[in-house]
């Protein structure tokens, strides 16, 4: 019996000294080492301590079902319940299982409701499940309860210009930025918010501000430039929309923009260019103004096959009869069989389009050359 007592007591003298070298490597970042003796610690499931470390080392390491099962031992521990929580709703985030992160931050919310983090996490979470109004229901609490989160006030801000609340999201961000001027993402939103409103000039000065502190996204690059666009800035926005281009995956926009910046350059060639590219990679609704773009391009340098193509192009994305228009004009001059033109001419002339000088051109035209090809029939 004595024997048993000594052996007894010197397991808890080395159980002690083994959880301080446990808390030593946890601080040292040796995980492993650490894992191992708070793993043999667990196995008695009284030390409710030493399973939420053996969680935490767990964790550290990546193991990551491993330290669910330990978190999920202690979830109903009335002192561990919180760091059990915390703990899963990051673990199920991480593994993208929303419904279940969703649910341990409640629990937390529910238990701390003065707490804004739960708030602004459960707002953070209901946006990745793609439920925008909800997720503004608990931004809006946690905003209340922290007025001056930057977080929360990014995360609303976004809400608002994605819902066309230009004058809402403007006074937010004003608000944030006073809060943090140096705040980047916040001064980005501010950007987009002006964009949204086709501010191009109030955009431009933002944009400005932010040049030499952050590399831009594509994004932040075709939008640069396309706001330089329309204040006539036209060197400067050919620079960030060629910036734009670097490895972004759908071209498409910033290729048009790059063609109409080219052609107000006086740069046809290079307009053209830009112009094939966007309708090449184009799959929007925007094709059909590419096309016609680059069509009257074509026209004007006198590219007249390639033109008839770009109209045609048009005219199968968009039944514009106008097109009709200019593709009897650009064949007639085109093609020596004119019966061609006149199909085109026709056709425009039965269509609805009401253009007096057009329709008269047409009918003109095409009457003219109805004639001319009669007289040579019948010499033939």
């Amino acid at each position: 019996m004595k024997t048993l007592l000594l052996v007894s007591i010197s397991a808890i003298v080395m159980g002690q000294n083994d959880i301080d070298q446990a808390k030593k490597w946890m601080l040292e970042q040796e995980y492993e080492k650490a894992l191992e003796l708070w793993e043999q610690c667990a196995q008695d499931t009284t030390q409710v301590k030493c399973i939420e470390q053996a969680g935490m080392a767990t964790y550290r390491l990546g193991l990551m079902s491993r330290a669910k099962e330990y978190f999920h031992k202690i979830e109903n521990h009335p002192s561990l319940y919180k760091t059990s929580a915390i703990q899963l709703s990051t673990i199920y985030e991480q593994q993208d299982n929303i419904p279940k992160a969703i649910k341990y931050n409640r629990k937390l919310r529910d238990s701390f409701p003065d707490n804004p983090i739960y708030h602004r996490k459960i707002g953070n979470l209901l946006m990745k499940a793609a439920l925008p109004k909800e997720a503004f229901l608990s931004y809006a609490e946690a905003l209340k309860l922290n007025p001056d989160d930057v977080l929360t006030i990014r995360s609303i801000s976004e809400l608002f210009i994605n819902n066309a609340q230009y004058v809402e999201a403007d006074s937010l961000l004003n608000h944030g930025l006073s809060i943090d001027s140096t705040n980047v993402g916040l001064s980005l939103l501010l950007a987009r918010n002006y964009y949204k409103q086709r501010m191009y000039d109030s955009t431009v000065v933002v944009m400005n501000g932010l040049r030499g502190t952050i590399d831009f996204s594509n994004y932040y690059n075709k939008m640069f430039g396309y706001a330089l666009l329309q204040i006539d800035s036209i060197d400067q926005s050919i620079y960030f929309l060629e910036k734009s281009l670097v490895n972004e995956g759908d071209p498409e926009y910033a290729h048009y923009y790059l063609g109409n910046a080219y052609e107000l350059k006086g740069d046809q060639e290079a307009a053209i260019f830009h112009l094939r590219k966007a309708v090449e990679t184009g799959t929007s609704q925007g094709l059909k103004t590419h096309y016609r773009n680059l069509a009257r391009i074509l026209y004007n340098e006198g590219k007249l096959r390639e033109a008839i193509d770009a109209y045609e192009w048009a005219y199968r994305y968009e039944e514009d009869p106008v097109l009709l228009f200019y593709l009897g004009r650009t064949s007639d001059t085109y093609y020596k069989d004119k019966s061609i033109a006149v199909r085109y001419y026709q056709r425009y002339i039965r269509s609805k389009h009401y253009n007096e000088e057009f329709k008269r051109y047409a009918k003109e035209r095409s009457g003219y050359l109805i004639e001319m090809q009669h007289q040579a029939s019948v010499k033939n």
